[in-house]
């Protein structure tokens, strides 16, 4: 069976839009007809074009522009799909069940073909990987590893509590940037308003009255001169070069450079490095409790992590484990990872709970992470706070100094 969009009408006119799983589009055109609807079109959902040759515009050419359904979205039909199959409800119906509680139209065209390609009697797991991102490879490597070993709905357990782990990471990161971010816009609009407002109108009377100005005023004057004349320009610099850099890091070796620099930076190469030191730690625990070999599932791990430094250094543990050494001292070797962490895995290793005891070491990582970030940002916010402090003092005193010296020459 296939997925079709349709477009069809009611005998009153009405218009009514979605989706519908048929062998072809004639019975489509019959189940629609059986639910009094007048179809108008009928396109396949997996294909480029319409069925008669119209382009059709919708999730697949979503997916091949590389766009991801959010980490809420994916934990939330996991938990329900976990859920379902620990009922003993076929993968198939599991599926059918969740397309029927979904709001996201996409996803729902997603899992209604990823069902018709498992009636067909493809895996779920070669099902999914036919749309890469939207369900990762992590999520359709332990899935496939799951339907071999019987256990699919501890598996998708597992992935429920990981992306949850991820979202709740996510929203603490947002929310801990919303303060700081907050206070440099507002910080940023009044003194940029200072300078080009409230400045010039206050030293042009000094000015007119044939004042000398002191050096700061005239410093600040000369700022405001400049913001005005060149300030869309400067504005406009900064816009291409933030595409320009975005676009740059896309070369590995430059996005390697670069990522090295901030690696070098106190206090924000910890937060970096505990991120994902705690994202690798958690994704090879899941491998390997799913059953995936050690390699690969150190293999798997290390492909989600962004930091091409450490996924480097990790890929030369990876070629030490092959040759016979341990997982733990091929990882401390890093010098990525927490003295606790090599020793949680040291132990796992020699009591044969590995997996028990990289769940641990994630653990203690994403502890450290939120620790790190909330170090960072108690650091940053006070500095912050300090410089924006000493540029209002000097656009006081920049005022300030001409009436002092004005009171003067009066006395």
């Amino acid at each position: 069976m296939s997925v079709f969009n349709y477009v069809a009408v009611t005998e009153n006119g009405k218009t009514h839009k979605g989706i519908l799983e048929g062998n072809s589009t004639s019975h489509v055109r019959k189940l629609l007809n059986d639910r009094g609807l007048i179809p108008i079109e009928i396109t396949l959902a997996d294909s480029e074009t319409a069925v008669g040759g119209e382009e059709v515009s919708g999730w697949t050419r979503l997916i091949k522009r590389k766009r991801r359904i959010s980490i809420s979205h994916l934990s939330v039909i996991t938990y329900q799909f976990s859920t379902l199959l620990a009922a003993g409800i076929p993968v198939e119906s599991a599926l059918a069940s969740i397309v029927a509680e979904i709001d996201n139209s996409a996803l729902k065209q997603v899992l209604l073909s990823v069902r018709s390609k498992v009636l067909e009697g493809n895996t779920l797991a070669d099902s999914m990987k036919e749309y890469p991102y939207v369900f990762p490879k992590l999520y359709t490597a332990s899935i496939a590893v799951g339907e071999k070993t019987g256990q699919l709905d501890n598996v998708l357990y597992r992935l429920a509590d990981y992306y949850e782990n991820q979202r709740a990471v996510q929203d603490k990161i947002f929310q801990a940037l919303i303060y700081p971010t907050l206070l440099t816009v507002v910080s940023g609009t009044i003194i940029i308003f200072l300078l080009v407002y409230v400045i010039p109108q206050v030293t042009t009377v000094f000015t007119q009255t044939g004042q000398t100005l002191p050096g700061i005023t005239l410093f600040l004057l000369a700022i405001t001169d400049f913001i005005r004349d060149f300030g869309m320009y400067v504005l406009l610099f900064i816009l291409v070069s933030f595409v320009a850099f975005r676009y740059a890091l896309r070369n590995v070796s430059f996005c390697y450079r670069v990522q090295s620099f901030l690696l070098k930076i106190p206090f924000l190469n910890q937060a970096i490095i505990a991120i994902n030191s705690a994202r690798f730690l958690r994704t090879f625990g899941i491998l390997f409790a799913a059953g995936v070999p050690v390699l690969d599932a150190m293999s798997s791990a290390s492909s989600i992590i962004n930091l091409l430094p450490m996924r480097r250094a990790i890929a030369e543990a990876i070629t030490k484990v092959a040759e016979g050494a341990s997982i733990h001292l091929s990882l401390q070797s890093t010098g990525f990872f927490s003295s606790l962490s090599n020793q949680l895995i040291a132990s796992g290793e020699a009591s044969g709970e590995i997996e028990v005891m990289l769940e641990k070491a994630a653990a203690f990582q994403e502890k450290n992470t939120a620790y790190k970030l909330n170090t960072l940002l108690a650091l940053f916010e006070p500095i912050l706070i300090l410089t924006m402090g000493c540029i209002v003092l000097m656009i006081v005193l920049a005022v300030l100094l001409p009436i002092f010296e004005m009171n003067q020459l009066i006395r």
